[in-house]
């Protein structure tokens, strides 16, 4: 058993009141009252710094069997490259079943008085200069490692391209990884116009700069921003007598679209799977992940589509 921090404290205590009894039985005064410090002698002090280092964690274990990254990514029927060190996995909504997903979403932006529009102009998109499109619009949802400095493994976006809404997910499969992850999404959203995300203004946004500066990469994540977690609280939350009992992503996903995920992965599970892929190679997860990644960002343009006129 590793000892604790006060056990170590308390042995390193014994072994320099030894050192200060050895002192003064050769007739030597340690420092402390008549001593050269002038002060009363005390309880040696102890650093963190002394403590010894306890040992690193082990690695994580990962049931089930050994699944490999190629074997993970063909499962989900998606089209997967790789560029610059980042995989991209890319999947067309009316090919996965969404496709009343695409037509409802360019209905709500095509139609003026669609609730979507007063959430652009609340958001600083011009609509008396420009009328929106399809193609203005990049949805965004992360997956990181953690909070704060952790890195981020997993960059969702959706955009519309060829007539209908498409995922691109750039996939870091270990941390090396990640600037090249980081820097194909921010090419991708370079040429958009609206950001549309779910707490994106509080978490995925600000992270993101916060990952771009960490390795280098010009970021100008500046444009007008729809943030689907205020928009849902100012029209169905509990504060304003909707019918939703919290404005959770899946609550709205299950309330408002009907729909309701079977073996979804916990969010709050998924740095500890990542991490879990990086030390072992298990891959068995990886496909879960994505899939949740996915599924957010579908719900959110189902949640635009869905917003009240005059919203």
């Amino acid at each position: 058993m590793c000892p604790g921090p006060m056990d170590a404290r308390d042995e390193i205590r014994r072994s320099l009141r030894k050192r200060v009894s050895f002192a003064t039985s050769r007739g030597r005064e340690p420092a402390g009252e008549g001593g050269e410090g002038g002060m009363r002698s005390a309880e040696p002090i102890v650093y963190p710094r002394d403590l010894p280092r306890r040992p690193s964690a082990p690695a994580p274990f990962v049931l089930g069997p050994h699944v490999k990254l190629d074997d993970a990514l063909a499962a989900l029927s998606a089209d997967v490259r790789e560029d610059g060190g980042a995989y991209i996995i890319e999947r067309r909504l009316e090919l996965d079943g969404y496709a009343r997903s695409s037509t409802a979403l360019a209905a709500a932006i095509a139609h003026p008085k669609a609730g979507l529009h007063p959430e652009l102009r609340r958001a600083g998109f011009d609509l008396d200069a420009v009328s929106p499109r399809p193609d203005d619009l990049l949805f965004l949802d992360l997956e990181t490692t953690g909070l704060a400095s952790c890195p981020v493994f997993l960059l969702g976006a959706m955009v519309w391209d060829a007539g209908g809404l498409v995922t691109r997910q750039y996939f870091a499969r270990d941390y090396s990884r990640e600037p090249a992850a980081v820097r194909a999404f921010l090419g991708l959203a370079a040429g958009r116009r609206v950001l549309v995300s779910f707490n994106g203004k509080s978490f995925d946004v600000p992270f993101i700069r916060a990952r771009a500066a960490a390795n280098g990469i010009a970021c100008r994540l500046n444009q007008p921003h729809v943030d689907l977690l205020h928009t849902a609280r100012r029209t169905w939350g509990p504060r304003v007598g909707g019918p939703l009992p919290d404005c959770r992503l899946q609550t709205l996903e299950r309330v408002l679209c009907g729909r309701i995920r079977d073996d979804d992965i916990p969010g709050h599970l998924i740095p500890d799977a990542y991490h879990a892929f990086v030390h072992t190679g298990n891959a068995a997860q990886i496909a879960e992940i994505i899939r949740h990644n996915f599924l957010d960002l579908v719900t959110m343009a189902d949640i635009v589509a869905r917003l009240p006129a005059g919203g």
